[in-house]
């Protein structure tokens, strides 16, 4: 694999923003809608107005809570929560052993490139999409692709894990935002890691949720009251802010990294001081705003900065692992735009950070497009094969072989048996793109929409052939008993 990265901070700079993150803690504070979160802070003698549900951090304490998760959680992912790489390494980009897509990001939105539309998605959408998910080898965990419309609000995040359940052999996860679903979500959790209970402890399937800061420097009540809950399960605990350039954080990179960080950590402080066995990191998506539009756009070399420099602070300075989400671009709809910006977020970030690959989201995460999937999968196995880089042992270097054919007179490589052994793991071959040789004498061909349109075909054959999984009876049946259960509370409110 290719080793090392590039560097977006020195470790002066580093202490810069570090005591700059100290500064604001301790003079302006969070806002923190969480009366458990202000009582522990008070408890470790911070200075809390509870009316205001404002705190103010002893910098000592952040210091010391925070050095006390140094190097405890080391896996990471993408803000899709699929742990890609198993331990962050030292001094090299994070990277799978294998080529790994991230899968699901439950879009409000589903992109019909057939119908050229965006629309509601439906139970069989989900159900399709979650087909198709289980049907890739790259994706492992098999995220819920959609929000579907057809289901009670209410009850729409239970009746999608079940789906998920249904229709994978990979389940991975649902997203939530309402307190009451968490502990039927923990039961189904449970149920699906069955006897690997340290499982729940690190990267539980069904459950998962990211705890939003709100920049700047606030934690809603949505936030606190789900976390609040998911304490109580032992839950890794993923603090994510979206600090937006010029909006809700400075337009400077070095600010807006200041005021993510201070979210964090304050966060962490508070909620360690409650449970400091849990599982702590973070994920930013951070954001800037085009002052002509007022559009919130991520593929800006501005904002990729700031989730660089706040990567490489937490790995760096505190020992935390700090993911980013390459998978948000402001492209609307399958095409140059997508890939352009697709393509350059992922490299940047592969060569600073980590290399995440998500496929299929489109609209800053509000769409999901199994056509855009499609490319968006033979795009990312190019940026892996480039990551993973060369060997170099007397077998790939081939000096026999070399010295053997001479000149290509009597023999070629083409013909050799060491291109038969190497040609599908060293080439790269996508099925979408054309590589045929043209004849200029002849009509240019439209190359982008013949790409979309077998995009489009492919996810659909790959649909129609998948299996439903075969599932135990008990399993389902205890399945079925905890969305009931689920049901008759959540829709009684």
């Amino acid at each position: 694999m290719l080793k090392g990265f590039l560097r977006a901070i020195e470790p002066e700079q580093m202490e810069k923003l570090h005591r700059g993150t100290l500064e604001v803690l301790e003079r302006t504070g969070l806002r923190i809608q969480g009366e458990f979160l202000l009582r522990a802070l008070a408890d470790a003698g911070c200075r809390v107005d509870f009316a205001a549900r404002r705190a103010w951090f002893k910098p000592e304490l952040v210091e010391r809570q925070v050095a006390a998760q140094r190097d405890r959680y080391r896996m990471v992912r993408s803000s899709l929560w699929y742990p890609f790489c198993r331990c962050l390494p030292a001094e090299d980009v994070a990277m799978p052993e294998e080529f790994i897509v991230d899968f699901g990001y439950a879009a409000p939105w589903l992109y019909d490139y057939s119908q050229g539309r965006f629309r509601k998605p439906t139970i069989q959408d989900q159900v399709d999409m979650i087909r198709l998910g289980d049907a890739l080898p790259s994706v492992k965990a098999v995220n819920a692709p959609l929000i579907c419309s057809e289901f009670d609000p209410r009850v729409e995040t239970i009746e999608s894990a079940r789906l998920l359940l249904l229709n994978a052999n990979k389940p991975g996860w649902v997203g939530t935002s309402a307190t009451k679903e968490v502990k039927y979500l923990a039961e189904l959790a449970a149920l699906v890691v069955g006897t690997d209970r340290d499982a729940l402890r690190t990267q539980p399937p069904i459950f998962v949720a990211a705890y939003c800061t709100t920049s700047p420097l606030k934690v809603d009540t949505r936030s606190c009251a789900v976390l609040q809950e998911a304490l109580r399960y032992g839950f890794p605990v993923n603090f994510a802010p979206m600090p937006i350039l010029g909006a809700t954080a400075p337009m400077t990179p070095s600010g807006a990294v200041i005021v993510a960080a201070a979210e964090i950590l304050g966060c962490m402080t508070a909620t360690s001081l409650i449970d400091p066995d849990v599982y702590y990191f973070s994920t930013s998506i951070t954001g800037e705003m085009d002052m002509r539009t007022t559009q919130v756009c991520y593929g800006t070399p501005a904002a990729i900065l700031t989730d660089v420099a706040l990567h490489q602070l937490f790995r760096h300075r505190y020992g935390l692992v700090h993911n980013v989400e390459p998978g948000y671009v402001e492209a609307k709809v399958p095409g140059l735009q997508a890939a352009f910006l697709k393509t350059y977020r992922q490299m940047a970030f592969g060569c600073t950070v980590s290399m995440p690959l998500p496929i299929g989201a489109l609209d800053n995460g509000a769409a999901f497009s199994p056509t855009q999937a499609m490319i968006d999968l033979e795009m990312n196995e190019a940026i892996y094969r480039f990551g993973r880089g060369l060997e170099v042992n007397a077998d790939t270097c081939a000096v026999d072989l070399i010295n053997e054919l001479l000149f290509c007179e009597r023999g070629t490589y083409l013909e050799s048996e060491h291109t038969l052994a190497h040609f599908r793991e060293v080439g790269w071959n996508p099925r979408l793109f054309d590589r045929c040789y043209f004849d200029h004498t002849q009509p240019a061909p439209c190359g982008d929409e013949r790409i979309l349109q077998q995009a489009d075909q492919s996810w659909r054959q790959l649909v129609t052939s998948q299996t439903v999984p075969t599932l135990d009876p008990a399993l389902m049946g205890e399945v079925d008993r905890i969305v009931r259960a689920a049901e008759e509370e959540l829709l009684a409110t």
